[in-house]
Order: structure tokens, then C-alpha cells, then sequence
């Protein structure tokens, strides 16, 4: 819930880019109660709201 009031807050962040973006998808998708924040997470990735750190040099080349 933290990462989605800064990554889906005021639109004052284009993005958060998270360094173990893979391995909270792993414990969102295997939590058994998280049905809402795994899909929370997967909109807030389709929005591109919610990055992985590799994606940050290439992010910033552009």
C-alpha cells in the first residue's frame, strides 16, 4: 500500500522504480488474502506507474 500512495498519489511521480520488483510479484501472486494488492500491483505495472530498478539506465538514456 506504500508504493501505491507514491506511485498512483498526486501524479507529482511519473514512476517508483522498486529493486525486487520480480520477487514482490512472486509473494503477491503465492500470499493467499492478497488478491487485491496483487491486483493493485498489476495496475499500477500496466499503468507504468510501477517499475523495475533495471529499467532506470534505459529510462534515463532516453
Amino acid at each position: 500500500m506504500r508504493i501505491a500512495s507514491l506511485a498512483l498519489g498526486t501524479g507529482d511521480l511519473d514512476c517508483v522504480y522498486h529493486f525486487a520488483l520480480n520477487e514482490l510479484i512472486d509473494v503477491c501472486q503465492s500470499f493467499s488474502g492478497g488478491q487485491d494488492q496483487f491486483e493493485l500491483l498489476e495496475t499500477m505495472i500496466q499503468g507504468n506507474r510501477l517499475r523495475d530498478v533495471t529499467d532506470l539506465p534505459f529510462d534515463l538514456a532516453v
